[in-house]
């Protein structure tokens, strides 16, 4: 016999769901009669429903063939009031009002459902109903319970595989140690033999026997009693967070229709047939002819349909349908639900796209206003998204609340059991970033770090979302971007919006056990969001100093100090920060980050694509260099926050003093067209890579960096590791990279006289450029990627 032993129907009043609970929705509004049909159909033998406290449901059905009265019941640990559920079958209704009495303590209702003799079940036992539910609560549940539900067609497919894993390394001597640890003795014999059952624990009657239980029995009080005696198998399939909001969003559909909608109308049909298409994963706009004529038939007969074409009338809804219905949006839908066959997939993806698309519009809007200096319109055009946010509610509830804690799975079965499941054993993280394609640091050491993974054999994949990704022979998944916005005040750089839900989605579905965070931008709080909900392991990287730069580029104090606000909450998130420097890393512990969550971060080099041998004299004579002159390089982004302003103050000081010295540009940004005004006697190159790079620092004489607000400076490195002696200012990262009079100089930041003097200094001396050449050559020889990996990676 088969019977799904865990489903709900509207007599489940009290919804075991917080959301739920707040909005005053019940847990379920399944029709008891019309679920037993589908529990019939889907070849169930027996039937049975278990709604919460209440046992009216199985009363409905009383008069049908195969049916039997059960309950989930609401179970308290006296000591702390933690509760658990407990699914009870084959009560009478007299057992059913001696229950609501003695449930409020578990010890003295176990002992009564022994004596009872009723079949019972501890109901997904590591969901947590309540969050103070640890693990002495679950060894107490051990002690006290043989039959558990290890099968759940709702809850993640993890709670019952982490639940059959402690069964299975279950023994004597812990069951021993737990009884006295907890003085409880054990309820039945071999209590290290458990009993496994399963049930759907559908609410919304879209998955009915999803999940059930089968027994070698041929009547009700024979399956009952083989139950008891834990003659009985699991079978089915679990849960995942998508099935639950799909019956999330059918239950608060259905209640609100009934409860606020007293007369069908026009209108009201068109939503209702577009919610059936909507959960049946198909277009909730695309109509055939006959529903079409139907829908204006019953509003020429109900009169309804001229009250719908008063001009006044222009519902949120017409200006929705009006939307999805634009030919490229439909197409969009199309390709991305194709060969998609599940219907809750479909939706989730359609769902995810339009509110995607209307975000993006009100995101838009409030980018251009705070551009145009307007904040306060700014923000209320972000407080449209509110609305958003509240229709995508379900998803959200089903990914933050129904989801395994992967950290809190992994500390229960150390401390239950002294190991972990092969599936929690994995190391497989997630890189996420917004700039992977872009010429800077922080790509350069995504890119070269995950390689090095790569070669390693490790299991890391990195996350990004731009509308042309590039294939960098590196584990990449790419999110197709929403839209792109630029930065105000800095246009040239794009920002990606990202599709939040999808992120939460792939992370939670991909089983990674932890995030790491290259950038606060979107796609970074994006994962930073969808880590915090799935419980995961989160890592960050403080690569650049944007409160910083947002001074040099605005010269507003208040941005700044916003700035520093997100940067602090932001990075106050995670569990380990990585800095470049130990100057960053004194500025965080200021700034009240915890010094033991901060980690320098180990950097590599590539030391055969960099080096002195690379020189080649016509490099820079074919570009515009005269003989006689020394070349002073700069690489890297061309912009106001390098402090570039510098170099035209220290060009024309020595120019006035007899010059000798060309600078030289490598890279690009907004200030190069000032930048090449200002300074007619430079060089500029543009974007270079790989062994053309490489070139220009080797062909080089000193390499001359001002910048203030860099965290590192890889080009620092790659310069040394050309053989160019370093002038760098004494304020950030570069200053640490560079050993003051051996490897080159370090300058009191903005003192142009210094930078001067330094340049000057190594333009006359070749014996000391030779020096500072072979010693910042030696001082970078025992960096590599892969070394630096390994000290990121196994920490």
């Amino acid at each position: 016999m088969k019977c799904d032993l865990h489903i709900h129907t509207r007599h489940s009043q009290r919804s075991a769901e917080w959301l739920l609970r707040q909005l005053d929705f019940p847990d379920s509004v399944t029709d008891p009669r019309k679920l037993y049909s589908l529990l019939r159909q889907a070849g169930m033998d027996a039937v049975t429903f278990t709604d919460h406290n209440a046992i009216d449901g199985c009363l409905e059905i009383a008069d049908l063939p195969g049916t039997f009265i059960s309950e989930e019941v609401t179970v308290y640990f006296p000591e702390d009031r933690c509760k658990v559920h407990v699914l009870v079958w084959g009560i009478t209704e007299s057992q059913h009002r001696e229950i609501s009495s003695l449930r409020r303590n578990i010890y003295e209702f176990q002992s009564w459902l022994a004596q009872e003799r009723i079949a019972h079940a501890v109901a997904h036992p590591l969901y947590r109903v309540q969050q103070h539910f640890e693990r002495a609560h679950l060894e107490k549940l051990l002690l006290l319970f043989r039959h558990f539900e290890g099968l759940n067609g709702l809850r993640d497919v993890m709670f019952s595989q982490t639940f059959q894993f402690l069964l299975g390394k279950l023994t004597p001597s812990l069951m021993e140690e737990m009884s006295a640890r907890h003085g409880l003795i054990p309820t039945h014999p071999e209590p290290w033999k458990k009993v496994l059952l399963g049930g759907s624990d559908d609410h919304g009657g879209l998955f009915p026997a999803s999940a059930w239980t089968e027994v070698q029995a041929e009547t009700i009080p024979g399956m009952l009693d083989a139950i008891w005696q834990g003659r009985c198998t699991a079978a089915g399939r679990g849960g995942t967070p998508l099935a639950l909001s799909h019956s999330l969003y059918n239950t608060i559909y259905f209640y609100c229709k009934d409860r606020f909608v007293k007369k069908p109308n026009p209108g009201t049909n068109l939503i209702e047939k577009a919610f059936s298409r909507f959960m049946e994963g198909h277009d909730p706009t695309e109509f055939t002819m006959m529903e079409k004529i139907g829908f204006v038939t019953q509003g020429i007969l109900s009169g309804k349909i001229f009250e719908l074409a008063k001009p006044g009338n222009a519902s949120l809804w017409k200006e929705l349908t009006d939307y999805i219905g634009k030919p490229d949006l439909k197409q969009i839908l199309n390709e991305e639900t194709a060969g998609v066959e599940e219907p809750e997939r479909r939706a989730f993806l359609m769902a995810n796209i339009i509110a995607n698309q209307l975000a993006f519009r009100f995101f838009e809007r409030c980018v251009r206003e705070f551009s145009s200096g307007n904040p306060i319109e700014g923000m209320q055009s972000i407080s449209a998204l509110v609305p958003m946010v509240a229709m995508l509610g379900p998803y959200i509830y089903a990914f933050q609340s129904q989801t395994p804690k992967r950290r809190w799975l992994e500390s229960l079965c150390m401390d239950v059991v002294g190991e972990l499941p092969p599936f929690l054993q994995n190391t497989k993280r997630a890189w996420a970033t917004d700039t992977l394609d872009d010429v800077n640091g922080v790509a350069t050491t995504i890119r070269e770090m995950t390689s090095a993974g790569a070669h390693a054999g490790v299991d890391l994949e990195v996350l990004t979302c731009t509308s042309h990704p590039h294939d960098h022979g590196i584990p990449v998944h790419n999110f197709h971007p929403i839209g792109q916005f630029a930065l105000p005040e800095y246009e040239l750089q794009k920002l990606s919006f990202p599709p939040v839900l999808q992120i939460l989605d792939y992370i939670q579905r991909e089983n990674f056990s932890e995030v790491i965070i290259s950038t606060p931008g979107p796609t970074g709080l994006a994962s930073l969001l969808a880590a915090k909900m799935l419980g995961l392991k989160t890592s960050g990287i403080y690569h650049t100093d944007f409160p910083q730069y947002v001074r040099i580029l605005t010269d507003d104090g208040f941005l700044e100090t916003l700035t520093w606000n997100f940067m602090h909450w932001f990075y106050a998130q995670l569990d380990l920060v990585y800095v470049n420097s130990e100057h960053y890393s004194r500025c965080w512990i200021e700034r009240g980050i915890p010094a033991d969550k901060i980690r320098i971060l180990p950097r590599g080099l590539d030391l055969k694509l960099f080096r002195p041998d690379r020189r080649d004299a016509q490099f820079w004579r074919s570009r515009g260099l005269q003989n006689g002159d020394m070349g002073a390089l700069y690489v890297g982004r061309i912009s106001k926050e390098k402090d570039l302003e510098d170099i035209v103050r220290i060009e024309r000081k020595i120019k006035s003093a007899g010059g000798g010295v060309r600078f030289l540009f490598v890279g690009d940004g907004p200030f190069r067209a000032e930048l090449e005004a200002a300074l007619p006697g430079g060089i500029f190159t543009g974007y270079l890579e790989g062994e053309v790079l490489a070139q220009a620092y080797a062909s080089a004489d000193m390499f001359v960096f001002p910048s203030t607000t860099d965290t590192f400076g890889n080009v620092i490195l790659e310069a040394m590791a050309s053989g160019l002696p370093c002038v760098v200012s004494d304020m950030g990262g570069p200053s640490e990279l560079v050993v003051d009079g051996e490897t080159g100089f370090v300058v009191r930041a903005h003192d142009i006289a210094g930078f001067t003097q330094a340049i000057k200094k190594l333009a006359a001396q070749e014996s000391l450029r030779t020096h500072m050449s072979q010693a910042a050559r030696h001082a970078v020889s025992s960096r590599n990627w892969d070394r630096a990996f390994q000290a990121f990676w196994c920490r």
